[in-house]
This record gives C-alpha cells, structure tokens and sequence, in this order.
C-alpha cells in the first residue's frame, strides 16, 4: 500500500500540480481512482485464510487506500459507486456471517458475487475457493474476473464451485454441510434473481 501512496504522491508533485486545469485532471483521473478501488476490493475478497490479524491489517489498508488516491480526487466521496464499495465492505470485516448476509449494502453497492468470495474465508478448508476449485491462481482468476463482467457469469462460476462441494461431501457419505454453506446458497439465489 505504501507503494501506491508513494507513486500517487509522486505523479501529483512531479507531473499533476504543473498543470493549471485541475478541474480537468481530477475527471481525467477518476477512472483510475474508481479501477484502483475495484480491484483493491476484488483481491481483498480473495484473501484466504483470514484470520485476526490480517482483518485488522486490512481494514488498515482500507483506510491507506482512501488516502492513496485522495490526491487524484477533489473529495473523494466524488467516486460515487466506488467509494461507497470502499466504504461498506470494510465493517464486513468484522462482522458476523449473519450480519455479513443482511447487510443493506448487498447487491446494490457490494456485488453478491464479492461477498460470496469473501465468505470462502469463513468457511473450512474442504469448502474450496473458486479459482482453488478449478485449480487456477489467484491472478488467473482475478483475468477471468476481469473478462467476465457479467454478474451472472461470476455468480454461475461460484454456482459451480458449491455444487461441487455438495457432491464431494454425499461422495463421502457427509450428513452436514458446513454451517456457512446455506447462507452462501442463499446469497447466491439472491444475487442470481438480482442478476436477471
């Protein structure tokens, strides 16, 4: 994170501030704060496994990001969409999966699909990640991520990857699913109605 704060810094002083129309420069830049953000939140959900310590860090590199790319904004509540994903998916966190899953922010600022991968961090190891399922790296499926925009194709890929899961417990004769498992599918129905 210091790295970004460094380089924003950096082209502000060095480049930015040379020129005089700063209206200008800050619309030109906004795209670049609000891709910063999307990604920021889309590797953050990705973080497997979560434990304490690296929700505090987190949560601490949610407040570096705002002043990261405050530089590239007259206020950076003008990112509108994206700062408000920056801002409701931090208290996420530390919240309960309950709590997780009737939060007002679901599906209308924080895509299903984002909270659904955050919650393959609460839940057990035979419970696989996405791109663990498919057997891809976390880059490779940050670019598949990238290539599918479509909230349904994303939501599909997680569909795929809890029904898998289901049919690897009734292969080995499991009577319970882990406790997490209903309030995935659950967000899942829901964020595939939304997604039609």
């Amino acid at each position: 994170m210091r790295e970004l704060q460094d380089f924003v810094v950096r082209c502000q002083t060095d480049y930015l501030s040379k020129y005089e129309c700063t209206d200008f420069i800050m619309e030109c830049l906004q795209p670049i704060s609000c891709r910063c953000v999307e990604l920021f939140v889309r590797h953050a959900s990705l973080i497997r496994p979560l434990g304490e310590g690296g929700k505090l860090r987190l949560a601490a590199d949610f407040a570096q990001m705002e002043l990261a790319i405050s530089p590239f904004c007259k206020r950076i509540a003008d990112l509108g969409k994206h700062y408000r994903l920056l801002r409701s998916f931090r208290p996420l966190l530390f919240q309960s999966v309950e709590h997780i899953s009737m939060s007002p922010a679901l599906g209308e600022i924080i895509p299903y699909s984002t909270v659904l991968h955050f919650l393959f961090a609460r839940a057990p190891v035979e419970l696989k990640s996405p791109h663990v399922a498919a057997d891809w790296s976390i880059s490779r499926y940050s670019q598949w991520l990238e290539d599918h925009s479509s909230e349904k194709d994303k939501l599909t890929l997680i569909k795929g990857t809890l029904e898998g899961y289901v049919q690897n417990v009734k292969s080995r004769q499991g009577r319970e699913f882990a406790s997490i498992y209903p309030v995935m599918l659950d967000l899942l129905q829901k964020g595939l109605q939304s997604a039609t």
